[in-house]
């Protein structure tokens, strides 16, 4: 960087300094707001859980682009972990392909690999004996990625809400079906063949996101009560709007950094987003937009925890609320207030760089990618 880009940036420091202090004065004062409507409940969880057995995983995607089509390896890794006993091995795959158009890549391969993961949940539960399974991530951001598809993708509209809603009813049976097939021969392919088998791209992709719709509504419809997601990080900012009384400016503040500067274990009272009293319309229609899909949520819990003082605070979203003793479960299976099965998950699961080039190489692929091209 040159020095003039320096002299530029560092004129703006006092602004930016000031601006700073302004914002951690605002999480401050939300936090005493936050403290008045006891909202956070302390707590030392107390005890010994021995008696929950978690199961949990993690997905993960990389991607080259060549000239003419683009490669991409997606996995899921998952473990179980019974309270008090060792790490077990669960079920894990990982999954190479080739798509074109380039159109819409970098949606459709997160949900690729949101499908693989949804599926890894989905033979857990119907393979093992388990209390619970940890989501890597936020419930609610799963139910916003259904609707996706009818909203926008990068700034473009894509179709109707309508259209898809009419495909749904077409195939999903059909999806369902090969996808409980396809688990119990323990595949977890991010598309059964129903959908990998369409050869027009346009409703293709519409049939990737039916698929994605057909998979979370078995999973929350059979087993919702187990399914739990666990997030380290979280930009929404429902307490700081609920408990506002008007007077800070920061109405909008992450809820995760007031809770962050709380001191001690604990866990914050649950915030219902499927309840139209708890919450804005945007966040309760994203919620009941899945009424049209003839599957309703009425119970939608988002709330914080910490475990352990060393450690920090996880958002927890869940279908049911979660008392002090499934905490104390929690507890028992985490190293620094962080589940090991999700550590071990996201470490395993990674594709790297390097891993995509030797996958090239094994495939062959030396064509042209984009980023060889003379602009």
């Amino acid at each position: 960087m040159s020095p003039l880009k320096y002299y530029y940036i560092l004129s703006k420091k006092e602004e930016i300094s000031k601006l700073i202090k302004r914002i951690k004065r605002g999480i401050d004062y939300n936090k005493r707001i936050v403290y008045n409507n006891n909202s956070w409940i302390s707590c030392n969880f107390e005890g010994n859980g021995c008696e929950y057995t978690f199961a949990g995983g993690d997905g993960s995607f990389n991607r080259i682009d060549y000239t003419d089509f683009c490669f991409y390896v997606v996995g899921s890794v998952s473990y179980t972990n019974r309270v008090g006993e060792k790490l077990e091995d669960s079920i894990s795959s990982w999954e190479p392909g080739i798509v074109i158009p380039y159109k819409y890549m970098e949606y459709r391969l997160k949900l690729y690999m949101i499908n693989m993961e949804l599926k890894t949940a989905l033979w857990n539960f119907e393979n093992k004996d388990i209390d619970c399974y940890l989501f890597d991530g936020s419930l609610y951001s799963l139910i916003i990625q259904t609707h996706i598809y009818g909203g926008r993708i990068n700034g473009e509209i894509i179709k109707s809400y309508e259209e898809i809603v009419e495909y749904y009813k077409n195939y999903k049976k059909d999806i369902k079906n090969e996808i409980y097939e396809d688990l119990s021969n323990n595949k977890l392919t991010p598309l059964t063949d129903t959908v990998r088998n369409i050869e027009d791209n346009n409703l293709r992709v519409i049939l990737e996101q039916v698929e994605y719709i057909v998979l979370l509504r078995e999973i929350i419809k059979n087993y919702g009560d187990k399914f739990v997601g666990i997030s380290k990080t979280s930009k929404m900012s429902i307490y700081s709007k609920k408990y506002n009384d008007g007077t800070s400016i920061f109405k909008t503040l992450p809820d995760m950094g007031i809770f962050s500067i709380i001191e001690g274990t604990g866990y914050s009272k649950p915030v219902n987003l499927a309840d139209k009293k708890e919450v804005d319309n945007d966040i309760y229609y994203n919620i009941h937009y899945l009424k049209r899909f003839n599957f309703d949520i009425n119970e939608l819990y988002y709330q914080f925890v910490r475990l352990d003082r060393r450690g920090g605070v996880l958002n927890i979203t869940s279908f049911k609320k979660l008392d002090e003793n499934f905490f104390i479960n929690l507890r028992d299976i985490s190293m620094r207030g962080y589940p090991l099965i999700l550590k071990k998950s996201h470490d395993e699961v990674k594709i790297s760089d390097k891993d995509m080039k030797k996958c090239a190489k094994l495939f062959k692929l030396y064509d042209s990618r984009d980023r060889d091209k003379v602009l």
